[in-house]
């Protein structure tokens, strides 16, 4: 962690002397307002209205050769009854890049995020709302070398700490408990890409080691080992459509030999332009997910999406779209089946100015919990860009 720290301090130190300081901040924001029919997230239906505040600014310096970027952005979400739902986040970080002689380049990035995130534990007919605060500190270093004939090498390394605190429940009903682990993940990452044309291929190849935290017996979460090998191909036309394909395998071994296996992982992705302002998109991939997840170790996740949309004027763009998922929880042997359709209309009141209003519908089984959730979730936003 030091030592990536100190290799973006001498990057920034190298980007400040090309700075230019013509440049001004770009700065996001947005805020919706919300209706949902499933406002704690459960099979249980509770209808709310809610505000979604979100906002970022982003500043950078220097040019191709040498430069430096700071960002930060937050999120902050309020119920008018479920309150005990509200979440809040902000997240900073800083990045320098510089390009040196002989094909080398360098980057390094340092960042923080902090989240406060409520949520509710039934107990029978009770539910008791609960507060959890959750801080994760990451620097990563990014080394490229151009081999020449259009082909490239990445090698990355990337540590990252989460520190998870003390549940705290509604009306200190139950003394503040952890219910979450402490993670360390290690990652290192190798990627060799040929660029022919319009084409590009190579391979990619990586190692995460996560240490957590024993809380609770059995634990709540373990420590695992994962390691991924693929091969890569993309396209990108001149048209604007693109292709990306990616296939291999993922290894994963859980803590004291609870879980070992080997996987398929894949991931596709298409952008296609289509006549009279008609464009459309699509995604699929299956993988190991240790973060997201309900299991002590992780799950086998698959997900498919596929989204049209539409140009009518050069202000205003409509579309749609569906997407369904499985996920195995590996040790709990529960399966998670979800699908969803969407639809939404953005229109340009000015060029920094849009107006969005958007309705999603989604339902999600768990089999072993036997658990059926509906969920609708309508919106109108308003988004600007400075």
């Amino acid at each position: 962690m030091f030592g990536g720290a100190a290799c973006l301090g001498l990057l920034l130190a190298g980007a400040a002397a090309k700075a230019d300081p013509g440049t001004g901040p770009k700065i996001t924001g947005s805020i919706e307002q919300h209706w949902t029919t499933n406002a704690l997230d459960s099979d249980r239906a509770v209808t709310d209205w809610y505000t979604l505040l979100r906002g970022s600014i982003d500043q950078q310096w220097g040019d191709a050769d040498a430069n430096a970027r700071i960002h930060a952005d937050f999120e902050a979400s309020r119920y008018n009854r479920a309150s005990i739902e509200d979440d809040r986040s902000l997240a900073l970080s800083a990045e320098a890049f510089r390009r040196l002689e002989a094909g080398l380049e360098l980057r390094g990035t340092l960042s923080y995020r902090v989240l406060s995130t409520g949520d509710d534990l039934e107990i029978g007919p009770l539910i008791i709302g609960t507060r959890e605060l959750k801080q994760i500190l990451s620097a990563q270093g990014q080394f490229g070398i151009d081999l020449g004939n259009a082909t490239s090498l990445t090698i990355e390394a990337t540590e990252s700490i989460e520190r998870v605190g003390d549940t705290h429940f509604q009306d200190d009903l139950i003394s503040p408990t952890k219910l979450h682990a402490d993670r360390i993940l290690s990652q290192m990452a190798a990627r060799l890409t040929r660029t022919v044309g319009e084409y590009a291929f190579g391979g990619s190849t990586s190692a995460l080691l996560a240490s957590v935290e024993r809380v609770g017996f059995p634990p709540l979460q373990l420590s695992f080992f994962q390691y991924t090998a693929q091969a890569e191909a993309a396209f990108k036309g001149k048209d604007g459509s693109s292709f990306g394909l990616a296939l291999g395998a993922q290894y994963l071994r859980g803590a004291d030999g609870i879980y070992e296996r080997v996987l398929p992982a894949w991931q596709a992705n298409f952008v296609k332009p289509l006549p009279k302002g008609f464009e459309l998109r699509g995604t699929c991939f299956g993988r190991y997910e240790t973060s997201d997840t309900d299991d002590p170790l992780a799950s086998w996740l698959r997900r498919a999406e596929l989204e049209l949309g539409l140009k009518l004027r050069e202000n205003l763009a409509v579309g749609t779209g569906i997407f369904a998922q499985l996920k195995d929880n590996l040790l709990l042997e529960n399966v998670e089946r979800s699908k969803g359709v969407y639809a939404e209309a953005t229109w340009g009141a000015t060029r920094s100015l849009n107006i969005v209003f958007r309705v999603d519908y989604a339902q999600k089984v768990k089999t072993i919990l036997d658990e059926h959730e509906s969920t609708v979730d309508a919106f109108v936003g308003v988004r600007t860009n400075i």
